[in-house]
């Protein structure tokens, strides 16, 4: 996924990430790339190999009226599970994203001693949502109220 990335934008009082893919499964991989990278206190980045490592992982079925909704409720679901069980994602294999419907595998894994959790976010926003295709490449704008 060497040309996928996401990196963080300029919001007034929240935190917005852009992402960029070259499909739409993987522009949701990368997103949630970006969400345990924001937790972290990174700025920009790309999947790497060692995001991979999960310790376990989770079958995740989404519905929602439409792929920007989808986007909002995958990350959301994401953030709940860092909440609330203190581990980060890793990893996903995405079997099914349709118009309406997402079927994922999520992987999961405690932070690393040597990089603890720096933010907290409260939530995953519609607050100046996009999700499009551009050319042969999906882009998202998504904001994190903090």
């Amino acid at each position: 996924m060497a040309d996928a990335e996401w990196r963080t934008i300029e919001h007034t009082a929240d935190l917005g990430l852009e992402v960029e893919a070259p499909s739409l499964e993987q522009l949701f991989v990368v997103g949630a790339h970006g969400l345990a990278g924001v937790l972290l206190g990174d700025e920009a980045g790309v999947p790497s190999a060692s995001a991979g490592r999960a310790t376990e992982w989770r079958e995740l079925v989404l519905e929602g009226p439409d792929r920007q909704a989808l986007l909002v409720d995958w990350l959301r679901e994401l953030l709940y599970i860092q909440i609330t069980e203190g581990v980060l994602f890793t990893a996903a294999e995405i079997s099914e994203l349709g118009e309406d419907r997402l079927i994922a595998r999520a992987g999961f894994a405690p932070p690393a001693a040597d990089t603890p959790v720096e933010r907290e976010l409260k939530g995953v926003t519609y607050h100046d949502l996009e999700l499009s295709q551009r050319g042969d490449r999906w882009y998202a704008r998504i904001v994190f109220d903090l």
